[in-house]
């Protein structure tokens, strides 16, 4: 693999996991009035999750807004229309 291709490769590998620990803290604390703190795993998890994806540079450019994006939709934070409303704003920004 090129290094354009191996930076694309870890990219997606961070964003799966940074989504995987969005969705864990989602189903643990979503809908309830507690709040999430570090003495949950699940919470400590997606901490070190954001801050491997800061390290790697997608918050540079067009990452954070992909990022961004990606997390609201797969915590439910945004509805199906502001989803895509979100979705065509990153379209444009890669344009």
């Amino acid at each position: 693999l090129s290094g354009t291709q191996q930076n694309d490769v870890k990219r997606q590998h961070l964003l799966e996991r940074l989504l995987d620990a969005v969705k864990q803290c989602q189903i643990r604390f979503g809908g309830r009035k507690e709040i999430a703190s570090d003495s949950d795993s699940r919470v400590i998890c997606l901490c070190a999750q954001f801050e491997a994806v800061f390290q790697h540079g997608l918050r540079k450019s067009r990452g954070l807004a992909l990022t961004a994006a990606a997390i609201k939709q797969a915590a439910g934070f945004t509805s199906k229309a502001e989803a895509g409303k979100a979705k065509q704003r990153n379209v444009e920004t890669l344009n």
